[in-house]
């Protein structure tokens, strides 16, 4: 990092602005709060007395909110604002802890991780956006880069608490993210480009100057230049423009890529990490994919996108691979080995450049579209992986989940093979 990206790193502005990051704190603590949880729910000792099917049901519940709420987070916040949607989301993450605070009945659990799941579905479609546009270009790409960290150390807070802590208690922290979230983003400024669109250019330039300085102001006049012609000119549909060239085949390959990021085990590892394999091995394994997702946003313009995809997708399946092998002999050493691997090569690969591929791939009409539906893909996978976890364990051994997964990765590789490479040049097409 060059000295005066440093320097804009360190900016007061910028650290209250980046404060939307936080939505994704709350996002890793609200898929992952139940896994300290999920043995207990089930014993005599349980305040909210539940059955394991029950219990596989309420894990996976939020993945149904999340595909509800992928798609038009993304259209909503075009027309009301990136900070008006995430903090509606956190409204939305904030009502299910409330909920789980003052009741003890499954049922409202269920409601509670729907709304749960609205936020998970939503952050990621719009959180990244706001970012994008609030930061300043020198380091624009290792601040979204930081989404996943954020998620993962949403993750190490319940790993770390929900064990310690009576059911009560535990909640009132969980609660508490959402709670500092409003505190601290409730005084960021709205995108200064949303504003730019909307018409509102004085406030627009104004809140640009507040950021970064009057020669910012220079880079929202690029877009509010081009505004006029974009808006006289007839805009195809969607399915016209993935027509043309080969985007459809682009966007088959990046939905298949969706779902083997989740179906890859991902999702069943934050929600069952307590209960199989132990706390202080879920908290190492919270450790790597910070330490790991922090570095990975370096990494993926100089190596390349494909190359960082099909390494991570063959390393994750070798990985799932010696999972499989130690749920059946029980060797410790597999178990460090393969859960640390996969946390690591998952973090610096496929993690990252996901949250990157879909606005280099596609041209400017098709970019938000194509968030939501890898989104929504990605919750529906992720919905079947942690719901049929518990099944095929119960049926056919633990290990079949890990077998399984080894698959899907290898799939995936393949299929990360077929995409263009994108990081040498990025599409800038309207």
């Amino acid at each position: 990092m060059s000295k005066e990206a440093y320097q804009t790193f360190r900016s007061w502005e910028t650290w209250t602005a980046l404060t939307g990051c936080l939505s994704m704190v709350m996002g890793g603590v609200s898929l992952s709060w139940l896994s300290p949880l999920t043995a207990w729910l089930t014993s005599k000792d349980s305040e909210v007395p539940m059955t394991e099917d029950e219990v596989s049901w309420l894990v996976a519940i939020p993945a149904i909110g999340a595909g509800i709420a992928s798609i038009p987070s993304g259209m909503l916040a075009d027309k009301f604002g990136r900070k008006t949607i995430l903090l509606m989301l956190g409204v939305s993450s904030a009502l299910g802890w409330l909920l789980i605070m003052m009741t003890r009945s499954k049922w409202t659990l269920f409601v509670a991780q729907i709304l749960h799941g609205i936020h998970l579905g939503g952050a990621p479609s719009v959180a990244p956006i706001y970012i994008s546009e609030i930061s300043p270009p020198t380091i624009r790409g290792a601040i979204v880069g930081q989404l996943n960290t954020m998620f993962f150390i949403g993750q190490l807070i319940v790993f770390v608490v929900g064990p310690q802590l009576s059911y009560a208690n535990y909640i009132k922290v969980c609660f508490s993210i959402p709670v500092l979230f409003f505190i601290f983003f409730g005084f960021a400024p709205e995108s200064p480009y949303f504003l730019m669109s909307k018409g509102r250019d004085e406030e627009a330039m104004e809140c640009m100057k507040k950021l970064r300085g009057k020669d910012s102001i220079a880079e929202l006049q690029v877009p509010k230049k081009e505004s006029p012609e974009e808006e006289s000119t007839d805009k195809p549909s969607i399915w016209a423009v993935l027509k043309t060239n080969d985007y459809m085949k682009r966007m088959i390959c990046l939905q298949v890529l969706c779902c083997a990021a989740t179906l890859n085990g991902l999702s069943a590892l934050c929600v069952y990490a307590v209960e199989f394999m132990g706390q202080w091995v879920a908290v190492v394994m919270s450790i790597v994919f910070i330490v790991s997702s922090f570095f990975a946003s370096f990494l993926t313009d100089p190596i390349g996108r494909r190359p960082l995809l099909v390494s991570s997708l063959i390393g994750a399946a070798v990985c799932t691979s010696v999972l499989a092998a130690y749920f059946i002999c029980y060797e410790k050493i597999l178990l460090y080995i393969g859960l640390f691997g996969f946390c690591f090569i998952i973090s610096v690969g496929l993690n990252p450049c996901l949250m990157t591929i879909p606005s280099e791939l596609f041209p400017t009409s098709l970019r938000a579209f194509a968030n939501g539906l890898s989104q929504l893909s990605a919750n529906v996978c992720g919905f079947l992986c942690i719901k049929l976890f518990v099944n095929i364990n119960e049926t056919l051994g633990i290990q079949y989940n890990f077998f399984f997964y080894t698959v899907i990765c290898l799939i995936g590789a393949v299929v990360s093979y077929l995409l263009p490479e994108t990081a040498k040049s990025v599409m800038i097409v309207s």
